[in-house]
C-alpha cells in the first residue's frame, strides 16, 4: 500500500525556496505568480505527492470572495412563472427533498424567490448579497425566461436545459423509464402501446421519451405499431380534438402518456379505464393519484441536485461548465388502478435491475422473426 503523502503548503514552501503564500497562489494558478515560480513550485508539489483538502480549499475560496460582500455559502432554488409564485404540485416532492438535503449538508436552502421578477443582473446581485453559491433550476417550474447563470455561482438544473448555454443537470432517466413502462405493459398482456406527449415534455426529455417510444416499439410487430403523438398543448381544445382522432384512428389498447389531462379526454371520448383502454402516466405525482405508471423518484433528484451543487462549490468549480455533467436518476414501475390487475404471480415478473442483459436484447431485438423488422445479421 502506498504511504499517504504528508507535504502541505509550508513543506512545498521549503523545497521550492518560496513563502507559503507564493506556494498557495501558485497552486491555484493566480496570474500574481510568475510563470517560472508557478512552475517551479508545482512541480514541487507532484514531486512530493500534494494532494489538496478540498474543504480547506472551499472554505478559502469562499474567505476570499468574502471580501466586501457576505462570506456566508447558501443555495438557492429558483423558480420563474408569471402566473403563480407557488410551487406546481408536481415539484413539490423536490422541494421538500432539496431542502432536507440541503440541511443535513449544512447548506441554507433561500426558497422565496421568483426569477420572474428579476433580470439575470439583478439575481445575481441578490444572491451576492444573500451569500448564494449555488442555484437549483427546476425547468418544469421555469417559465417565459431564459435559464439564469452567472459565472461567480453554481447553477444545476432539474430536467434538460432547453437552452444553448451548458449546464449541470439531474435528470430523471427517461430512456430506462420507457423502457421500463413497455416491459410492464407488455406484462400485462397489452398488445398496442401508444404514447402521446406534451410538448414541454419533449423539450425537457430532449426526445429521450419519443426516442425511447420509437426504439421500444421495434418489441413488437409492426402491424402492431401505434403512431406516436407528439407536440400537444393540454391547454388547448385542438389538442384534445387530434387525440381523440388518435384514439379512434390508431386504437391503442394502452396509453402512455405524459400530462395529467389524457385521463379526462379518454373519458370525453366514452372510454372507462381500465375497461376500455389502459392509462400509465411517466411521472407519478399527486395530481395522477392512483394511475398505474412510473414513480420517477422525485425525492432522489431533488436531493441529488443539492448533491451536484454540493460537490462543485467543494471543488470552487463555478461558471457555466465547458462540459456539463448530466445524473440520471432511473424509475420504477408501479401498478395502479388505470391499468389491468396483474394475474397472480406475475407482479413479481419485472427486472429488479434497471439494465437488460445480452440475453433480453436477442430475444427482444435480435431474434430472426422478420416481422419485427430486426432480424440479426
Amino acid at each position: 500500500m502506498a504511504a499517504i503523502s504528508t507535504a502541505n503548503v509550508r513543506t512545498i514552501a521549503r523545497e521550492a525556496g518560496v513563502s507559503h503564500i507564493t506556494v498557495s497562489r501558485a497552486l491555484r494558478n493566480s496570474p500574481h505568480v510568475a510563470p517560472a515560480t508557478r512552475a517551479k513550485v508545482q512541480e514541487a508539489a507532484e514531486r512530493l505527492g500534494y494532494r489538496s483538502n478540498p474543504l480547506v480549499q472551499a472554505y478559502a475560496a469562499q474567505i476570499r470572495r468574502g471580501k466586501g460582500e457576505a462570506a456566508e455559502c447558501n443555495l438557492a432554488w429558483l423558480e420563474s412563472d408569471l402566473d403563480s409564485h407557488d410551487t406546481p404540485l408536481w415539484l413539490k416532492p423536490q422541494l421538500a427533498a432539496a431542502r432536507a438535503r440541503a440541511e443535513a449538508l449544512g447548506f441554507p436552502l433561500d426558497v422565496g424567490i421568483n426569477a420572474h421578477d428579476f433580470s439575470d443582473h439583478q439575481l445575481e446581485r441578490l444572491f451576492r448579497n444573500r451569500g448564494v453559491r449555488g442555484v437549483v433550476i427546476p425547468f418544469l417550474g421555469f417559465y417565459y425566461r431564459a435559464p439564469f447563470q452567472a459565472a461567480a455561482m453554481v447553477t444545476v438544473g432539474i430536467g434538460e436545459s432547453p437552452a444553448a448555454n451548458p449546464m449541470h443537470t439531474v435528470t430523471p432517466d427517461y430512456f430506462r423509464n420507457m423502457t421500463a413502462a413497455f416491459d410492464a405493459l407488455l406484462a400485462l398482456g397489452y398488445e398496442r402501446i401508444g404514447f402521446c406527449e406534451h410538448d414541454v415534455m419533449a423539450v425537457e426529455s430532449q426526445g429521450a421519451l419519443w426516442g425511447s417510444f420509437l426504439f421500444n416499439q421495434r418489441r413488437v410487430e409492426a402491424k402492431k405499431r401505434v403512431p406516436f403523438l407528439g407536440g400537444l398543448r393540454p391547454e388547448s381544445e385542438r389538442a384534445q380534438q387530434r387525440f381523440e382522432r388518435w384514439l379512434r384512428e390508431a386504437k391503442p389498447d394502452v396509453v402512455i402518456s405524459s400530462f395529467h389531462q389524457a385521463g379526462e379526454w379518454i373519458a370525453a371520448a366514452g372510454m372507462k379505464t381500465p375497461d376500455d383502454i389502459g392509462l400509465a402516466h411517466l411521472g407519478l405525482s399527486p395530481d395522477v393519484a392512483g394511475w398505474s405508471g412510473v414513480d420517477f423518484e422525485p425525492t432522489a433528484i431533488g436531493a441529488a441536485s443539492i448533491d451536484l451543487l454540493a460537490s462543485h462549490i467543494i471543488r470552487n468549480e463555478y461558471g457555466v461548465p465547458k462540459i456539463p455533467k448530466l445524473m440520471r436518476i432511473p424509475g420504477r414501475w408501479v401498478n395502479g388502478s388505470t391499468t389491468r390487475a396483474p394475474a397472480p404471480g406475475e407482479s413479481d415478473t419485472l427486472p429488479a435491475s434497471h439494465n437488460h442483459s445480452h440475453e433480453w436484447f436477442e430475444k427482444n431485438f435480435w431474434s430472426k422473426d422478420s416481422a419485427r423488422g430486426t432480424t440479426r445479421l
